[in-house]
């Protein structure tokens, strides 16, 4: 889901990371798409992802200035949306996360990780259980889930900074293991966040069939986009396998 802020920002040849409006003391970086990790770097003028050292590379360019980050993300790996947070966590600066449409996944640690955030009434925020693949004997894989699960607890303990008083870790932790969708309104009743009047909604140009219970209002925004990445990365993971 795309939400438009009064004129279009964003068109065929903008980049889908880009840092817009710098003036002396400020600037605004827009983290639209995909997180992946830098080796699905491949280039290319289609490549809507987004990659930690990209993010660097931006972040190095405004030290100092306050930053505004529009977010419209289904996430990514989590390795990547964790370096990414932390480099926000680190600027030098006061740092805004907007939510123009969704931030799920991993995307939702880049948001909390700045210093406020601001998600329109009619944006979605989702939490879910880390995944990923395993292959091997009952040792590699039991090894596999006991690092899925400190993950899962990393990626909670920042949600954790972000809530309202009273909400207990077990309500956090049942969020997660369900995949909870939240509106704006409804992030806003558990999290320290600001919610603003909604602004109106395009299709979002991402793949959400991996996720189990995504709103019928997002799916009906959804316009399906295929990444080539993704058969140069099933490649890379199938030689790993046969390692």
């Amino acid at each position: 889901m795309r939400i438009r802020r009064g004129v279009n920002k964003l068109n065929k040849k903008t980049n889908f990371l880009d840092i817009r409006n710098q003036t002396e003391t400020s600037a605004d970086i827009y983290i639209y798409g995909a997180i992946r990790d830098d080796n699905w770097n491949w280039g290319g003028e289609d490549d809507s992802d987004v990659y930690p050292l990209e993010i660097k590379k931006q972040l190095d360019s405004v030290k100092g200035k306050n930053l505004t980050v529009y977010v419209n993300s289904d996430g990514g790996h989590v390795f990547a949306g964790v370096a990414i947070a932390n480099m926000l966590k680190r600027h030098d600066g006061y740092t805004k996360a907007v939510v123009d449409g969704i931030a799920a996944s991993i995307a939702t640690q880049i948001v909390f990780s700045c210093d406020e955030l601001e998600i329109p009434s009619n944006a979605y925020l989702m939490i879910h259980k880390p995944a990923g693949g395993a292959w091997g004997d009952a040792n590699e894989l039991r090894k596999t889930a006991d690092a899925l699960d400190v993950i899962q607890q990393g990626l909670i303990s920042l949600y954790m900074e972000k809530v309202h008083e009273g909400i207990a870790e077990e309500t956090i932790i049942k969020m997660v293991d369900s995949e909870t969708w939240l509106t704006g309104r409804q992030v806003a009743e558990i999290f320290k966040v600001n919610v603003t009047e909604p602004f109106e909604a395009v299709a979002y140009a991402g793949d959400l069939s991996h996720f189990k219970n995504v709103p019928a209002a997002i799916k009906n925004c959804v316009e399906p986009k295929k990444n080539k990445n993704e058969e140069k990365q099933r490649e890379i993971d199938i030689a790993l396998a046969l390692i």
